[in-house]
């Protein structure tokens, strides 16, 4: 290769580098300046927000509207970007305040007519928009739109559905939960966690239909009905948790065991012994957990059976449901034909240091 044709070479990858210099500068340029429009932008709804938060309006009969420029009212009809950070703003102060603050930040999000972009976007394709527009709606109590949030309460897709569910829990309380009654997706534990949370947060008021719920073809409408059944100490359906022992799903037996640990009566224990060799190691260990704390004198006998069982963990259980009953369950214990044997011998020692203290 000639010398003409080595500095050609040179030229064009000179070139490059220096349209690649460029072309990073020209990018750090727009980002900047994006960047510095963002914050101004941020800026703006912040101190909207914080406006409306501290605006007087208890003096009046009528509601006046909150004072917003020409230009903010402009920015937020043209461009989608500032319309997002505003209502991020409005949404994150709405989650943290209350009263006539929490009221008044209401109000702004009508006012600007941000409630209809939210409304749009159910209709989006995309899950994820779906969900957040449910999400918000729900932040700023648009109760008034609880119909078209109640339909995703069964959708096809988990996270819309969650969020579906959550949200008319968080707008109704323990009457959101009538879409117990037509869901057909399973609840999962992790959303069951979350509804009972929401639910601490409420007046346990409007609290029915508990019985259809035990009653359902999802199981894990069963097994959340019976968790609220333990937390909200509802006696009256006694006689449905215990039908739940029946039921052909390990997992609402489980659960319906659980639950009598919380509501049980003077036939509970009798009814939990005639189910233990019917079912699972699992189940057993729920059994004699309960048993630990109801079980009398008179079930001895049957707990003095129980620790043939070559189980480790439920051979523990046992023997501390009968020094829980207490002198003679201890007697009992110390009487079984494997009270000196490994490893029922150091069972009892244990047991009896943790009686001691």
């Amino acid at each position: 290769m000639g010398p003409h044709y080595f500095n050609l070479a040179i030229l064009f990858f000179t070139g490059i580098i220096l349209l690649l210099i460029i072309f990073i500068l020209a990018i750090m340029y727009i980002r900047n300046r994006r960047g510095g429009k963002f914050q101004k932008w941020k800026l703006m709804a912040s101190l909207l927000v914080r406006k409306a938060i501290f605006f007087d309006n208890e003096q009046d009969e009528q509601r006046k509207a909150i004072p917003v420029t020409t230009r903010l009212q402009k920015l937020l009809s043209d461009n989608q970007h500032f319309r997002k950070i505003l209502t991020d703003e409005l949404t994150n102060a709405k989650k943290n305040v209350s009263g006539t603050s929490a009221d008044n930040l209401k109000q702004l999000y009508m006012q600007l007519n941000l409630h209809h972009f939210a409304i749009a976007k159910l209709k989006s394709y995309k899950w994820y928009v779906k969900a957040q527009a449910i999400q918000e709606l729900a932040v700023m109590d648009m109760k008034e739109h609880i119909a078209k949030i109640y339909r995703f309460t069964n959708n096809a897709n988990e996270l819309v559905r969650m969020e579906a569910q959550i949200a008319v829990v968080k707008l109704y309380g323990f009457e959101g939960l009538r879409f117990l009654d037509v869901v057909t997706y399973p609840i999962t534990e992790w959303q069951q966690i979350r509804l009972l949370h929401e639910l601490a947060q409420v007046p346990a008021e409007n609290f029915n239909g508990m019985e259809s719920w035990l009653r359902s073809q999802n199981k894990s409408v069963i097994t959340f009905a019976l968790k609220l059944a333990r937390t909200y100490h509802r006696f009256e359906i006694y006689s449905e948790i215990i039908a739940c022992l029946q039921d052909e799903d390990a997992g609402v037996r489980l659960q319906a065991i659980e639950t009598l640990g919380e509501l049980y009566d003077d036939d509970t224990s009798d009814i939990l012994i005639s189910r233990y060799l019917l079912e699972d190691l699992r189940q057993q260990i729920a059994i004699v957990k309960v048993l630990k704390n109801i079980a009398t004198e008179r079930d001895i006998p049957v707990l003095l059976d129980q620790l043939n069982s070559d189980n480790a963990e439920l051979k523990l259980m046992v023997a501390r449901a009968l020094a829980n009953i207490g002198t003679k369950g201890l007697e009992a214990l110390h009487h079984h034909r494997q009270a000196c044997e490994y490893p029922l011998d150091r069972i009892i020692t244990q047991i009896e240091s943790e009686v001691a203290v």
